[in-house]
């Protein structure tokens, strides 16, 4: 008599792990563009946030206030942005004995780092929004 075993052989085994790795690949794809426009949102916020706690600053002391780095930004701000583990550093440059100013975010991590991609130009008549 033949005993009947119950089971997948190797081949099918294989087939199937091949089938699934290959729809990971294409899930894990199509995640990236979500991810990447969620981080330039929240530059965008972040540097408007920056634009508007510069504007107070000015209405209490007279003056904007130039930041080198993230740090100073939330310490002289009182601003609470992320400073470690972002993809993102925010700068405020001041420009015209300190009446205008220009805050930018520059990725520091992600593909299109290095970058300054968003910034808020208050050296112009009306504010604008720049992004590279």
């Amino acid at each position: 008599m033949r005993k009947s075993f119950k089971g997948f052989t190797l081949l099918e085994v294989i087939i199937v792990t091949i089938i699934i790795g290959i729809l990971a690949v294409l899930g894990l794809a199509s995640f990236a563009g979500p991810k990447e426009q969620a981080a330039e949102r929240e530059a965008q916020a972040n540097v408007k946030l920056v634009s508007s706690a510069e504007k107070i600053y000015r209405m209490e002391i007279g003056e904007y206030i130039g930041c080198t780095n993230t740090g100073e930004v939330n310490g002289f701000l009182k601003l609470m942005l992320p400073v470690s583990d972002t993809n993102w550093k925010y700068s405020v440059k001041t420009a015209s004995l300190n009446t205008t100013f220009i805050a930018k975010a520059q990725r520091t991590s992600g593909p299109k780092s290095g970058i300054t991609a968003y910034c808020i130009d208050e050296t112009q008549d009306n504010a604008s929004i720049c992004a590279w």
